[in-house]
């Protein structure tokens, strides 16, 4: 986190506000730093997202007609002196109008660079801190589609499988899941391990695919029903013939929630 003492060295940069020397170390601080090259970016954004807003300024009417308008009597009550000193008179006044309206230009765009440099810095935190709240509500979603997941231990029914095991991980948000077995047998030859999906709402089982175990090792897949459920009850494994069957029609060797 950049300190604040940072963030205003960083927008007077952005400002050209810095002496050389300075402004060559924070230079590279942000070649080598990439949160504060991050910041000096949102930064830049910021003010040229703001150089739209700024209003546009006219020097004030008031202040030249009022110098004209003195010089003017000044030389009518001097009608002894000659054009050329009138005309310098009137040249110098025409100076004078103009340093003055620099001047008063000079200060507005001093407050208005003040005022931009505090709402840019403003605008940054904004960021900094919606994108904060951004990345804790994606926590909170993540944690609440963990929360829904079901797990569900599938127990033997057979008892030469008693010594597997099989574990399903559904997401019913998504409508799929991760099996895991862990030393089940390959299948006999011609023969397929079938995964079924049980919801009360639909008169038969539904397939999730034919379960492929080259060996008796730890297995994940992931799985998804062939048709759409809405409330899963259970979960089965059967055998039947290779290739699978699209309803159950062997053995049921595994099932639970």
């Amino acid at each position: 986190m950049i300190d604040e003492s940072k963030q205003e060295l960083l927008v007077a940069y952005v400002l050209d506000e810095l002496d050389p020397t300075t402004a060559e170390r924070v230079r590279a601080e942000i070649v080598t730093d990439l949160e504060i090259r991050e910041f000096v970016r949102q930064t830049e954004d910021a003010f040229a997202s703001l150089a739209h807003t700024v209003p546009s300024i006219e020097a004030p009417t008031a202040i030249p007609h009022r110098i004209l308008e003195q010089e003017r009597r000044d030389i009518q009550a001097r009608p002894g002196h000659r054009s050329k000193i009138v005309w310098l008179t009137i040249s110098w006044a025409l100076a004078a109008v103009l340093a003055i309206a620099c001047l008063v230009l000079s200060l507005e765009l001093r407050r208005l660079r003040t005022r931009v440099s505090q709402v840019g810095r403003e605008v940054v935190v904004l960021r900094q801190e919606n994108r904060r709240i951004t990345d804790e509500m994606e926590v909170l979603q993540q944690k609440n589609r963990l929360a829904e997941l079901r797990i569900a231990t599938l127990k033997a029914q057979v008892a030469a499988f008693e010594a597997s095991s099989v574990v399903v991980v559904w997401d019913p948000n998504q409508e799929r899941g991760v099996l895991q077995l862990d030393k089940l047998p390959p299948p006999a030859p011609g023969k397929d391990y079938q995964l079924w999906v049980i919801d009360p709402k639909i008169s038969q089982p539904v397939s999730a695919g034919v379960i492929r175990v080259p060996d008796s090792g730890l297995i994940r897949a992931t799985f998804q029903p062939r048709q759409p459920v809405q409330s899963v009850s259970a979960f089965a494994i059967s055998v039947e013939r290779a290739g699978g069957v699209p309803e159950p029609q062997g053995q049921i060797i595994f099932a639970g929630m």
